[in-house]
């Protein structure tokens, strides 16, 4: 069954929608397996300092409800009706996604972080961003409170580095970066 005709402009942004709902489906498993293999790769070369984002190995989780929203959006290009029990089971499907990201997130949070305290590790509270990115040191001489305006630069400076610097070292590398960027 046919619906009414939907306008140019309607149809553009309905294939805008399609080419990004793809996108982001085919993008998510891969990204999800990035963050693990990152983390797991960073933990075997022990390096003085890298950075980990828990939930981003979740993200697959959403990879059936964003499959389900490019189908339903591709039906819309293609100006076919929606079933109402595709609709349904595309809340259902959006529903057990969201419990399972509920109870997902936070197991594998502990259960990562668990792994990378083992490994000697410790969070630098100092330095982690708000774009959800934990960064983790071989030592808290090397989170120094004040680099948090610095962060990025300090980490990218510390993640170069061939030999352990010394604690005087990163204060200094911190009050340079510091009075470069007022």
């Amino acid at each position: 069954m046919k619906h009414e005709r939907i306008t140019l402009s309607e149809n553009i942004k309905s294939v805008f929608l399609f080419v990004l709902f793809f996108i982001i489906t085919i993008v998510l498993p891969i990204a999800s397996y990035n963050e693990l293999v990152f983390v797991f790769e960073a933990l075997n070369k022990h390096p003085l300092i890298f950075n980990e984002k828990s939930f981003s190995a979740c993200l697959i989780l959403y990879t059936p409800a964003f499959a389900m929203l490019t189908r339903l959006i591709l039906l819309k290009v293609r100006n076919i009706e929606i079933e109402p029990e595709l609709l349904t089971q595309w809340y259902k499907v959006c529903g057990v996604t969201l419990i399972l990201l509920l109870i997902s997130v936070p197991t594998y949070t502990y259960f990562i972080e668990s792994k990378i305290k083992s490994e000697g590790y410790t969070v630098c509270n100092s330095y982690s961003t708000s774009r959800g990115a934990d960064i983790w040191v071989t030592s808290q001489h090397y989170c120094i409170e004040k680099g948090y305006r610095v962060s990025e630069e300090i980490t990218d400076w510390l993640k170069q580095q061939t030999t352990e610097p010394t604690p005087e070292d990163v204060i200094k590398k911190v009050d340079e970066l510091l009075a470069n960027n007022p």
